[in-house]
């Protein structure tokens, strides 16, 4: 058996080259389906897989994709929820700052305040302070004067206390002057006493027969003594206590102001 042409055959062929020749192009063509049907099979079977993993994959992301579309939704809530919190707190953010832009202006103004009120109460504590110095300079020094006095108050205690020792011992032996002045004017009244009886018995006129019944004359007889014109008598012992009394007191001040 010859071996069909590839080419058609032309005119000039016989029936049974054209017959030989079509029915070898039916037999490639019925291979080739036969080929392609086998091929188109397993496609199809191929096709069936990856259309049936399609719509499972294709079922899963629908559910996919309806969760997603839940937390879509459930994140959209949030957002306008978190939207109008973030709105409200702006709101109050700004109605803080402009709060706080207002404070802090008046925070300014009482700063501003306060340092001039600061450095008036600088100025016022230099001046205190100087002050204080001075008055520390006038403290130490009454210090100096009060210790000063002290010690002269000391000196006058014990100058007071000396005095009033001399003072007790003064009137210690001016009362003992007393008594004693007391005992001599009892001693010169009776020694007085005495004394005068003495004289008026010297000037007593005896009784004469001659003289008895004559006038009071003047003329100087010698029978009568005549009295002297001064009796002297012993000095006065409280004169001479008073003497001494204030010999003593004119040597205690000559010894105080010394």
């Amino acid at each position: 058996m010859t071996e069909p042409p590839s080419s058609p055959p032309g005119e000039q062929a016989t029936v049974e080259e054209s017959i030989a020749w079509y029915k070898r192009q039916y037999e490639q063509l019925a291979d080739e389906l036969a080929e392609f049907r086998e091929s188109s099979h397993e496609l199809e079977a191929e096709l069936e897989k990856d259309l049936d993993a399609s719509d499972k994959r294709q079922r899963e992301l629908e559910q996919k994709a309806e969760t997603l579309q839940f937390e879509v939704d459930e994140w959209k809530e949030k957002c306008k929820k978190a939207k109008a919190e973030s709105n409200s707190a702006q709101n109050a953010l700004e109605k803080e700052i402009t709060t706080l832009r207002d404070t802090n202006r008046t925070m300014q103004l009482k700063l501003r305040d306060i340092e001039v009120a600061n450095d008036d109460f600088e100025r016022q504590a230099r001046n205190t302070t100087s002050s204080l110095e001075d008055l520390e300079s006038k403290y130490n020094v009454a210090i100096e004067r009060s210790v000063m006095m002290e010690e002269e108050i000391k000196i006058g205690e014990q100058e007071r206390e000396r005095i009033r020792i001399e003072a007790q011992r003064l009137r210690e032996e001016l009362s003992d002057l007393k008594v004693e002045a007391e005992i001599m004017q009892d001693k010169i009244k009776k020694s007085e006493n005495r004394h005068l009886s003495a004289i008026s018995t010297d000037i007593s006129i005896p009784e004469s027969p001659t003289f008895e019944n004559s006038p009071r004359s003047t003329a100087s007889s010698p029978l009568i003594s005549t009295p002297p014109s001064e009796v002297s008598l012993p000095p006065d012992p409280s004169t001479n206590a008073q003497e001494e009394i204030e010999t003593s007191f004119v040597f205690w001040r000559t010894n105080h102001h010394t």
